[in-house]
């Protein structure tokens, strides 16, 4: 890695089965060091090629161990160009265009433009970012890399502006650069840049990405970055939150920023501000989780487990827009919303609810109304298909306000509950008497019935049935 003449020799005769095993094998072997060094120099020759290389992959193959070490990211012009937005990146290229989402296609022409008004500004700043990431000088590579994001701003801003009024001519030129969705990824660029310094002084601030638990602590951080880009680009705030959006887990929780601006905004208000932009999006997302959780359900081959984990996601992200934001049903948000909740509950109600009885009883002589058997032990494919419901209704139970089954799900829990304790109460009056061959059979007997009883009620309750059953099959006396 020290000769910059030469990047990398895999070795020979590793015994490896091909040249990427190789390959690996051989940056495994390398020091942290020289690793850094090495992906600094493979990121910098994307440019020039000197070397003619694959830098992707091998970059795909360095990543890792950079990531174990938190090796800092190396940059081209070009890359630190597309930074303040990266999170907005997108590989598909939906239309209508997303708000809130870029198309990676949307970089070549971009980059294009601006070679063509600004190539000779442009050069010396890029030469000088380049150099200072070389030596390491984070002062300089700070400030090069705001001088590029400003001139890059400055220039797609003056390019359209030019455009004028004038529907045709903004058509024309928006032909030029590969359409109208092109025009509006340049758009959305421009105006990232033109706050660049700030939405990357907020990403230093928060947890690298994607935030999972978005804390108070955090919305204040991105209040105070909110206010200063009203104050430094006023009508700009709303493009600080969707860069944000792209660095968490679900958009949902940035409506906690919402809140803090306003203690008086509900959806109605803020539907008609531009939050609504990022507000929207929350709501899109919510409307893809309910189709997944629809389409999940009506698959041939569908689970409760599957089903269940997607109602999840859905029932967190409702949970978390009804806390944050007033939500009125008869808003156009909230039609969305409960109408979204509507598919979500039909889904649960028709996979785990409908015959939930039926499956988990089925492991029970006579669905429950028998005497317990101890001459065998429980079927295990009966008991793991009754299992994976109870489990399922548990969860459908505990989120059943989000999706709106508190009634069905409360009626089916009780009258299972029913059914399996007094199923377990005969196992328990019947443990006694027991030989001591049938032990075995009569102890997997009480441990099913009391976990499907664990599953859709409380520890508790299955806790006391276990401990019944163990002393009435050792003879002891419960106190």
């Amino acid at each position: 890695p020290g000769d910059k003449d030469q990047i990398v020799q895999v070795p020979k005769g590793t015994g490896m089965s091909n040249a990427g095993e190789q390959l690996q094998g051989f940056l495994n072997q390398l020091p942290e060091k020289e690793l850094k060094i090495l992906a600094a120099k493979i990121e910098l020759d994307r440019g020039e090629n000197r070397f003619g290389i694959p830098h992707d992959a091998i970059m795909a193959l360095l990543r890792p161990r950079l990531a174990e070490m938190r090796a800092p990211r190396i940059f081209t012009p070009q890359r630190v160009l597309c930074l303040p937005f990266e999170d907005m990146l997108i590989f598909k290229d939906p239309d209508p265009k997303q708000p809130g989402k870029i198309a990676r296609a949307a970089i070549g022409p971009m980059w294009n433009l601006l070679m063509d008004r600004v190539k000779p500004k442009w050069d010396p700043i890029a030469d000088a970012f380049i150099a200072a990431q070389k030596k390491g000088d984070e002062t300089t590579k700070n400030q090069t890399a705001s001088a590029l994001w400003a001139l890059a701003a400055q220039t797609l801003k003056e390019w359209d502006t030019e455009l004028g009024t004038d529907a045709g001519e903004i058509r024309a030129a928006a032909k030029k650069i590969g359409g109208t969705k092109r025009l509006e990824d340049l758009r959305e660029m421009m105006a990232i840049l033109a706050i660049a310094d700030i939405v990357e002084s907020l990403k230093e601030k928060l947890p690298r990405k994607p935030i999972l638990n978005f804390t108070p602590e955090h919305v204040t951080i991105v209040k105070r970055h909110y206010d200063m880009v009203g104050d430094q680009a006023a009508d700009h705030e709303v493009y600080l939150l969707l860069a944000l959006m792209g660095r968490l887990l679900q958009p949902f929780p940035i409506l906690k920023v919402f809140r803090a601006l306003s203690r008086k905004l509900d959806d109605t208000l803020t539907s008609s501000t531009d939050l609504g932009i990022a507000g929207n999006i929350v709501i899109e997302a919510l409307e893809r989780d309910a189709d997944a959780v629809a389409e999940a359900a009506d698959a041939p081959n569908a689970t409760e487990t599957d089903v269940i984990a997607k109602a999840k996601r859905f029932s967190l992200a409702f949970k978390g827009i009804t806390a944050d934001i007033g939500i009125r049903r008869d808003g156009d948000w909230g039609k969305r919303m409960y109408g979204c909740r509507g598919k979500v509950s039909h889904a649960i109600e028709n996979l785990v609810l409908s015959n939930a009885q039926d499956v988990i009883l089925n492991m029970l002589p006579n669905k429950g109304k028998g005497i317990p058997d101890f001459s065998d032990f429980p079927d295990e494919a009966k008991f793991e298909m009754a299992e994976r419901r109870a489990r399922a209704l548990g969860e459908a139970s505990r989120m059943a306000e989000q999706i709106g089954l508190q009634s069905a799900c409360q009626s089916k829990v009780n009258q299972l509950r029913k059914d399996l304790e007094q199923y377990a109460a005969k196992i328990i009056e019947k443990l006694p008497k027991v030989g001591p061959d049938n032990k075995p059979e009569a102890s997997a007997h009480l441990a099913t019935t009391v976990r499907l009883v664990e599953l859709i009620t409380n520890s508790d309750t299955a806790d006391l049935l276990r401990r019944r059953g163990n002393a009435a099959l050792t003879g002891k006396t419960l106190n």
